[in-house]
């Protein structure tokens, strides 16, 4: 990913374990006053006044992305997820209305992603073991990477540990896991590639 903006606050992934009263404020006060929407918009890119971004200093955006109406980025750096977790987001890279992107295992879409309204990125799952019947339950945590002109059609659900080559077509309300190769076109669930489109450039 070329030229991007990272928020003014590297505080949470330097120190992750050691956040003091003073971090943790300023990173609430970034999050709750929507202030991040205005740093994305000095770089040239766009987040919907409707739109939320959760742990706003672990978001990386290339030039030209938008983040439309409704939309949930989570960019993870919370206790139950060990401070980890990042989304970074390259040039052109479109999150559509009312998308969900759970990066608390970290969420990486190249150049010019595409992803129709009410998709959903899910980097985290719950665990079964015994911590389930209890208040604070353990979870999966698996990256997710989606390349570069990749089109996620409308209501499709891409699940942690998922790695989508370039120029993938994802057929709406398909659910895929897994490793998806360059130029495929993916149908269903569980996901199948029914066809492969031909290679670009």
């Amino acid at each position: 990913m070329q030229a991007s903006f990272e928020m003014p606050m590297s505080f949470s992934a330097n120190h992750p374990k050691r956040l003091g009263i003073l971090a943790r404020f300023c990173e609430f006060a970034l999050e709750i006053s929507g202030a991040y929407r205005l740093f994305a918009l000095a770089s040239g890119s766009a987040i919907a006044w409707s739109a939320q971004v959760k742990t706003p200093s672990r978001l990386r955006m290339g030039i030209g992305c938008t983040i439309q109406r409704g939309a949930i980025v989570h960019c993870g750096g919370k206790v139950w997820c060990g401070y980890g977790g990042q989304v970074r987001l390259g040039r052109g890279v479109v999150v559509g209305p009312y998308c969900v992107v759970y990066g608390a295992a970290g969420i990486e879409l190249d150049d010019f992603v595409h992803h129709g309204p009410g998709v959903k990125l899910m980097s985290q799952s719950g665990r079964h073991d015994s911590k389930r019947l209890g208040p604070h339950p353990s979870y999966n945590l698996e990256p997710i990477r989606i390349g570069a002109g990749s089109w996620i059609g409308a209501g499709a659900v891409i699940l942690g540990g998922s790695r989508i080559g370039i120029c993938v077509n994802v057929s709406p309300n398909s659910v895929v896991a897994g490793d998806i190769p360059d130029y495929a076109v993916v149908v269903g669930n569980p996901h199948r590639v029914v066809m492969k489109n031909e290679a670009i450039g």
